[in-house]
């Protein structure tokens, strides 16, 4: 059964100026630890796709907290919950924290879907009851 659906579209253009602003303190506030590492493995090859896959993790984040109907709050942050890739690279949802703990309480798990064009980046996010 669906606890809930989440959209977002973000402009990458957006993104770059918060990052031409802040620097990469602005991806530390935004990504979890592994997401962190890939965002910068792919900064330091070329930039646009550094900051199309930080644009695409910030929409990822924004859908998340939609669906779990509790938008940016507690425990909802923005490192609580990353989107990382299995082996096959469909994107996968990892939770840490009380984020976890609220979505085993409500046994919950979600899936997610990603894309990025130059422009925009897309994410789409469906919670369901476990």
């Amino acid at each position: 059964m669906i606890f809930g659906i989440g959209t977002d579209i973000i402009r990458v253009d957006r993104i770059a100026a918060a990052v031409a602003r802040h620097g990469d303190r602005f991806a530390q506030r935004v990504l979890g630890p592994q997401e962190m590492e890939k965002y910068l493995r792919r900064k330091a090859k070329v930039e646009a796709r550094g900051l199309r896959f930080l644009a695409t993790r910030f929409a990822a984040k924004e859908a998340f907290s939609k669906a779990i109907g509790l938008g940016m709050r507690m425990p909802m942050t923005w490192r609580a919950v990353q989107f990382l890739n299995a082996p096959s690279g469909k994107p996968i949802v990892v939770t840490s924290g009380s984020l976890t703990e609220f979505m085993q309480s409500h046994g919950i798990a979600a899936q997610v879907s990603l894309t990025d064009e130059a422009e925009y980046a897309v994410a789409f996010v469906i919670v369901e009851k476990i």
